[in-house]
């Protein structure tokens, strides 16, 4: 990566921060150091705990560059997970922003390295550069492991399936999220693009979540950024602005959403808003993306075509992958160089797009023996914009309950109102015929979400499938 990078005219700009540019001469050298370092120090395993900055690109790269391997851990996971991870590993050595009182600053950048000593064999395919962790469903976090190659595939892929040339991008998502570390860093600097990196509190979040709604606009707005990565909450809250009248900035050409089901619905009026909005789809044991829509090419319900470096089949409802797999589980050797990856996902191809059904694991079967997945009438209900969540329950129950949360000043009789539109699209199994207003939203803290935001289903039933139970009975 280090090589592509210099082959690009080093007095573009590659890196924008909140107050510095750097050109890709620049960039280089400082990627450059921290390579040196690492290999004179004899670095085998890294976490990188840091949110992001120029320092997280530049050690990335490094690692990347010189073959270490490297554990991004998520600024928003809990302490335990954090332990959990950085020992599951047995890194060598650890990277954060806050000194401790054995680390030393690390050359080139303004974070800290610390040796932690967990020195030692762990269970890992041969070829991993990169373990990345999710923790879906439950706390303790699953190591995914990924080869330098893996990574960069996707990358190259998405560079010639989106076709912009020298793109500016705008970094929102978290790095230690996959799909920007890829699609956010990799693929803009391969064909000598731009990231703007603006730190946590100016682009209004906290970890991964969104506390300041306005300073998300406002750094948008002031961006002239071309492309975008967005997660299915973040695009549902442009697009509620957009109608109490923000303007997205003209210099918007690409705006890549996924990580969720979306209604065609919402996507329609994103567009409307002025907002190029192209659905996608992927996995971490894909190494992110998969498929994508293209701005020549978009349709409004498919997740898009297959990437060029992957191919698909359907089994029994559930996509199966073959191209670019992951290399297996970490600790889990019977996981390791698969050629093919198991979705978990209902879907199906019409022609050359794919369309997604929602997940195998999160079906609800009624009591009328219907199998569903909650995704569908949850997409309907997020599309009209009315509610900051909405989850769909009614295991073992013969009618579905929604579980709402409001945007402030939604009042009742209108909820009524559009749960009456949305049934008249759903079959009679389907329905939503009764529904929960939340009190407080479902909250990570809680244990109702995962770090990223979505559902943790199971929880959720827990909680609400009592209460849910006496409004259909």
């Amino acid at each position: 990566m280090l090589n592509v990078l210099k082959n690009h005219n080093q007095s573009n700009i590659a890196v924008i921060t909140n107050d510095h540019s750097y050109d890709y001469q620049t960039l280089a050298e400082k990627i450059a150091m921290v390579c040196d370092f690492l290999q004179m120090e004899g670095v085998e395993r890294i976490a990188l705990c840091a949110s992001n900055s120029i320092d997280w690109l530049v050690v990335d790269l490094a690692a990347m560059s010189t073959s270490t391997l490297i554990v991004p851990v998520p600024d928003f996971f809990s302490e335990a997970q954090k332990q959990h991870v950085i020992f599951s590993c047995k890194v060598s050595h650890v990277i954060s922003e806050k000194p401790t009182a054995d680390s030393k600053p690390l050359v080139g950048t303004g974070l800290f390295i610390n040796e932690v000593g967990y020195h030692g064999d762990v269970a890992i395919p041969e070829g991993t550069q990169k373990v990345t962790f999710t923790s879906g469903s439950t706390g303790t976090p699953k190591g995914v492991c990924l080869s330098r190659d893996n990574q960069l595939t996707v990358a190259k892929s998405l560079v010639e399936v989106i076709g912009l040339d020298k793109p500016q991008h705008l970094s929102l998502l978290p790095f230690s999220t996959l799909l920007e570390n890829i699609a956010g860093i990799y693929a803009p600097l391969l064909c000598g693009g731009t990231v703007k990196i603006i730190c946590d509190s100016k682009r209004g979040f906290s970890g991964s979540r969104l506390v300041d709604m306005q300073a998300l606009l406002i750094t948008i707005a002031q961006s002239d950024a071309h492309t975008l990565n967005l997660v299915p909450e973040l695009l549902k809250v442009l697009v509620v602005a957009c109608k109490q009248g923000w303007q997205p900035p003209q210099s918007l050409k690409f705006v890549a959403v996924g990580g969720g089901k979306v209604d065609k619905a919402l996507i329609a009026a994103a567009r409307e808003c002025g907002l190029p909005v192209c659905q996608g789809y992927g996995l971490s044991e894909a190494s992110s993306v998969v498929a994508l829509n293209t701005l020549e090419d978009n349709s409004d319900s498919s997740v898009g075509k297959l990437l060029p470096h992957v191919t698909g089949t359907i089994e029994n409802g559930e996509l199966i992958l073959k191209g670019n797999a992951f290399l297996g589980y970490l600790g889990e050797p019977n996981s390791w160089y698969q050629d093919t990856v198991q979705t978990d996902d209902l879907a199906e191809f019409k022609g050359d797009k794919l369309y997604l059904n929602g997940r195998a694991k999160n079906l609800i079967i009624n009591s009328l023996g219907r199998n569903i997945s909650p995704e569908w009438p949850e997409s309907l209900l997020d599309a009209t914009g009315l509610f900051s969540q909405a989850v769909v329950i009614g295991e073992g129950l013969s009618q579905l309950v929604a579980l709402l949360m409001p945007l402030k000043g939604v009042a009742n009789d209108h909820i009524a109102t559009s749960l009456a539109h949305i049934n008249q699209a759903l079959p009679d199994y389907a329905k939503l015929n009764h529904f929960i207003l939340l009190d407080a939203p479902l909250s990570y803290e809680q244990g109702m979400l995962t770090e990223n935001g979505r559902f943790k289903r199971a929880a959720i039933n827990q909680t609400f499938l009592r209460q849910a139970s006496t409004l259909v009975a």
